[in-house]
């Protein structure tokens, strides 16, 4: 399977109980700010800031400053897009035949 590593550090940000919380909450919500999203998922507020980060850095959400605070979203149509690739590469592969 070409991407391996891609889709490894994908799955490996995902796998996070807290951090796909957070994805699918931003799923219902569109945009939150850190707080937002710390008293909605019952977080504590670092933890939540620590998650965005790693979610952002693997390319899963996007982040907009207004004013002071720092709103984050999810790329959803690049998350689909990864998620349909690795999907597309299961059933192209000739293991699965």
């Amino acid at each position: 399977m070409k991407n391996v590593s891609k889709f490894s550090s994908l799955f490996k940000v995902l796998s996070d109980p807290n951090r796909l919380g957070l994805v699918f909450e931003l799923c219902k919500c569109r945009e939150a700010n850190v707080g937002q999203l710390s008293q909605c998922c019952s977080i504590d507020f670092s933890v939540v800031s620590r998650h965005l980060s790693k979610l952002k850095g693997a390319g899963v959400l996007g982040a907009n400053k207004k004013g002071k605070e720092v709103y984050y979203d999810l790329k959803r149509e690049e998350l689909a897009r990864l998620l349909r690739e690795f999907a597309d590469e299961i059933e192209s592969s000739s293991c699965c035949n």
